[in-house]
């Protein structure tokens, strides 16, 4: 006979059978209760962790960098572009004052006008160095840095060379031994625009470009900097219709006339002196246009500037704010900390606390 004893739990006789029962059913239970608050806390940890992983994204700050230090290179040339049309206005106003006193009767030497011409002309002609690119000879604005000169090529005449049979010319815009570019003709005329579009796909890998122009003709366009060297070096090869055959001779390229021209400035004389009166005042008229424009972009570059992300707005600039904030605490190393600092140029301090507070 199988012998039970009991024992009192709440002065209520139990079981031992019970008791055991009881007890492994409170085992479970605690463990399952330990379970489930394993199971609970690690979600709750990993939604922080999540967060930091995404904050140290590593293309967070390389965006970040690239846009501050893109509109960084934008205000710099602007402003550069701006003091050079400054300093252009301050010399056409002086000599605009001398040329209409002396048309005026009042008595001025004749070298005092050929002087202010000759220093102003040494001014212009640094202009595509003094302001950084920016503004290019017809005093358009490109705030990118990258102006470019427009040419035409003398021999080059658009009903000639669009209906003259098949023939292959080669160009060569930086001289021999330098890239080339070559395109074909089958003997089919050519409409004036698909001429120009022909010679534009065949001349883009060289970084000339070329557009039909208003009166007709082809209008080529290269970097201002690289303008030197097609107007000294450019060579086509022809098959002896459109251009010589043989080997490649040299092509005049002839840059599209500036805004401002202080080299035909004539001054000995009255008529001279009331023609180059006209041309400053002109000039003077472009100049203002220029600084009108360069002021306006260099307002909206300064405020995205300031911003600190440009267009970026929300999780994209709390990420990359907190990226910067992990470099700069995690970092003592001067090289990361300098480049940092060159970034955050024009970051207001609250901009970046209340970032950071997000």
């Amino acid at each position: 006979m199988e012998m039970r004893t009991t024992a009192l739990v709440g002065s209520q006789p139990v079981s031992r059978r019970d008791e055991n029962a009881a007890t492994a059913q409170a085992r479970r239970g605690a463990a399952a209760e330990t379970v489930s608050g394993a199971a609970a806390k690690p979600a709750l940890a990993q939604q922080p962790a999540t967060a930091a992983d995404a904050a140290r994204a590593p293309g967070a700050t390389a965006v970040f960098t690239a846009r501050q230090a893109q509109l960084n290179a934008d205000v710099t040339g602007t402003q550069r572009a701006l003091a050079f049309v400054d300093a252009s206005a301050v010399q056409l106003r002086g000599l605009k004052a001398a040329l209409s006193s002396t048309l005026g009767g009042a008595a001025r030497s004749g070298d005092e006008l050929a002087q202010r011409v000759a220093r102003f002309d040494g001014l212009w002609g640094n202009r595509a160095t003094s302001s950084g690119g920016v503004l290019d000879a017809q005093l358009g604005v490109h705030p990118a840095g990258d102006a470019t000169r427009t040419f035409r090529v003398r021999a080059l005449d658009t009903e000639q060379w669009r209906s003259h049979g098949a023939e292959t010319l080669t160009f060569h815009p930086m001289g021999l031994g330098k890239q080339a570019a070559s395109i074909t003709f089958d003997g089919k005329p050519l409409e004036p625009a698909a001429f120009a579009k022909r010679l534009d796909r065949a001349l883009a890998a060289t970084g000339v470009r070329a557009s039909l122009a208003a009166d007709g003709q082809v209008d080529f366009t290269v970097a201002e900097s690289r303008w030197p060297a097609v107007r000294d070096q450019l060579m086509v090869q022809g098959g002896g219709k459109r251009f010589p055959g043989g080997r490649p001779s040299r092509a005049q390229a002839d840059a599209a006339p500036e805004a401002i021209a202080p080299a035909r400035w004539q001054v000995g004389d009255r008529a001279g002196q009331r023609a180059t009166l006209r041309d400053v005042a002109r000039a003077l008229d472009g100049l203002t246009q220029a600084d009108r424009t360069l002021r306006s972009h260099l307002d909206v570059a300064t405020s995205r500037l300031r911003s600190g992300m440009g267009d970026a707005t929300g999780p994209q600039a709390v990420r990359a704010t907190r990226s910067m904030a992990d470099t700069l605490g995690g970092s003592a190393d001067f090289n990361v900390l300098s480049t940092v600092t060159a970034t955050l140029s024009g970051l207001s301090r609250a901009r970046v606390e209340t970032l950071l507070k997000l």
